[in-house]
């Protein structure tokens, strides 16, 4: 099981710097604190990251801490 799981993060590792590599045109993204330039793969796959990032907390705030309040005070504690 281990092993599987490791040739599909290399797969998905591979298949991700593809994908920068393939999109290298140059891209300025302007925010509230500045502007960033940047080439379009690392810009999509680093947005990418920050959401998937920002869902996994969401997740967590949700659903983990509701969880361990439950069963605190199933405890008694």
């Amino acid at each position: 099981m281990k092993f599987a799981a490791r040739v599909l993060l290399l797969l998905a590792l591979g298949l991700v710097l593809m994908f920068a590599a393939f999109n290298s045109d140059i891209v300025t993204i302007d925010a509230l604190f500045g502007g960033m330039t940047l080439p379009l793969g690392v810009a999509l796959v680093g947005f990418f990251a920050l959401g998937s990032l920002a869902g996994a907390l969401g997740l967590y705030l949700a659903v983990v801490l509701r969880l361990k309040r439950e069963l605190k005070r199933a405890r008694g504690v």
